[in-house]
């Protein structure tokens, strides 16, 4: 089949990747000049690497493998350590950090020479009556193929095409960023939490190739027409131009080590402040030749951490389902049958960790005073038996 994959993003890159292997004609059209380097440091969990591993994705010598996660008051008490080298011993797959622009080069590397076409914004999708799909973009050209994926983000124009709707800001905020200054985390593949007043968290963990990944999370009062830019310019909590620095210094200079130590290692041009968005997921995500991929379909909080595995499992069952079915529109609606009720379950936890309290959350995940992995674990296998057919993911014990 011919299909056109609209967005050149994490989950639009490795479905190009997916389906090209499994025989298919792919086209990806990127509105962007380029392909995004940039972008923050992400988890990619045991699901999500097993899932990439089982796609033949080449990830060797990419990120840093993480074995464990503690969470810590912002005045250095520890609240729960989550043992994640455990689960992977029990998936048969680690959990890795790295930065998401290094996974998109990566991928890109392994594709035909031609698969990515860039300066294409598209504005229509249209479904003739003889079949397929046509997609018109802005320099006036048409491209014609059997099946068009929306890959494109959370500000998807396609996602706008089937439903007419946008992303709904969450009230949160990232201001984030990654530095090749020494930072000591005590652990090289440990990834640290600190949670304080005021809905305020930090995270710092290794990406690999010397890099740090930091992010800071703060209260947003910005509404859905301060989302057209990535980093929310033109609202006051975005910060003024070269005032970022000393406005997380204000705000989190009193926390404990680690946090005050990548405040004083960081530089103004390294921070990127990105709005939280949420979507309402539809019971459908398509019509007809078209469905949606990833952060179209389902913007998840970064707080929670599965954006990009959610991307990756969404990949990975459309590619089998699109294996197993003889009629591909029927492909299409059998994979969103099955990844919707999944990711109804995610976005509920992110939801839940809007407001997560981490003190009762150490007493909930706990058992007889030792850590657990339980809240991690239940995330990585909320997609077991989303093909009907009992386990059937690439990971042992889930998706």
């Amino acid at each position: 089949m011919r299909i056109i994959v609209i967005g050149a993003g994490v989950s639009g890159m490795v479905t190009a990747f997916a389906l090209t292997s499994a025989g298919h004609e792919v086209e990806v059209f990127e509105s962007a000049p380029r392909l995004r380097a940039g972008g923050n440091g992400v988890m990619v969990w045991h699901n999500g690497t097993a899932i990439l591993r089982d796609l033949g994705v080449d990830t060797d010598g990419l990120g840093q493998r993480i074995d464990r996660m503690d969470i810590w008051s912002h005045r250095g008490r520890r609240l729960m350590r989550c043992d994640t080298a455990a689960l992977a011993a029990e998936f048969g797959s680690c959990g890795t950090a790295l930065m998401r622009g290094a996974l998109m080069h990566r991928v890109a590397g392994q594709l035909p020479s031609g698969t990515v076409h860039f300066d294409k914004r598209l504005t229509r999708v249209d479904h003739p009556r003889t079949g397929g799909v046509l997609a018109g973009f802005t320099d006036g050209t048409t491209v014609r193929g059997d099946l068009l994926l929306g890959a494109d983000g959370y500000r998807s124009a396609v996602r706008a095409q089937l439903f007419g709707d946008s992303p709904t800001p969450t009230g949160l905020s990232s201001w984030h960023g990654a530095t090749r200054a020494p930072i000591d985390l005590g652990d090289e593949h440990a990834a640290l939490t600190y949670y304080g007043p005021g809905a305020g968290l930090f995270v710092v963990h290794r990406v690999g190739d010397g890099l740090t990944h930091w992010a800071f999370e703060m209260r947003w009062r910005g509404g859905p027409q301060h989302l057209g830019v990535a980093d929310g310019r033109g609202h006051p909590d975005a910060g003024a131009p070269g005032t970022r620095l000393a406005t997380l210094r204000a705000r989190f200079g009193d926390w404990a080590g680690p946090v005050r130590e990548t405040l004083a290692a960081i530089e103004e041009e390294e921070i990127a402040v990105a709005p939280h968005t949420v979507h309402r997921i539809q019971s459908r995500w398509g019509s007809g030749p078209v469905t949606l991929i990833g952060d179209a379909a389902h913007a998840v909080p970064a707080r929670i951490g599965m954006g990009v595995n959610q991307a990756l499992e969404d990949v990975w069952v459309l590619t089998r389902t699109l294996a197993r079915a003889g009629d591909p529109v029927e492909a299409l609606r059998a994979y969103e049958r099955a990844r919707v009720p999944v990711t109804r379950k995610v976005a509920s936890r992110a939801r839940m960790m809007r407001f997560v309290n981490p003190a009762l959350l150490a007493l909930r995940f706990t058992r007889d005073g030792l850590p657990s992995t339980s809240m991690l674990r239940a995330s990585i296998v909320s997609g077991s038996n989303y093909l009907g057919g009992g386990r059937s993911g690439p990971v042992r014990a889930g998706s």
